[in-house]
C-alpha cells in the first residue's frame, strides 16, 4: 500500500510529500485519534478512526494520517495483491 508522509525540506523551505510503498497490517479500529495505541505498535500497522473515517499508518514510530478510508481503493489494492 502506498503510505504518504511529509518532511521539511530546508533547501526548499517547505514541506515535501514522501510516498513509500509498504506492506500494511489492518488492526482493530479505534473510536478517536486519542485512542490510537501508544505501545506495542509495529511498522505498517493500519488503524481506522471511527469518528473521522481516517486511516492512520504507523510509520517511523508515529501514526500518520492517510486520509479518509476509500473502500474502492482498498478493494483495488486487495485485488492487485491477489493477482501478484
Amino acid at each position: 500500500m502506498l503510505i504518504i508522509t511529509r518532511e521539511y525540506d530546508a533547501a526548499l523551505g517547505q514541506m515535501k510529500k514522501i510516498e513509500t510503498e509498504m506492506e500494511v497490517t489492518f488492526r482493530s479500529s479505534v473510536a478517536t485519534i486519542a485512542d490510537l495505541p501508544t505501545s506495542d505498535n509495529v511498522e505498517g500497522d493500519l488503524r481506522l478512526c471511527l469518528d473521522t473515517d481516517h486511516l492512520f499508518a504507523y510509520v517511523n514510530g508515529v501514526f500518520v494520517d492517510q486520509g479518509v478510508l476509500d473502500m474502492g481503493d482498498l478493494m483495488q489494492e486487495r485485488l492487485m495483491q491477489g493477482l501478484s
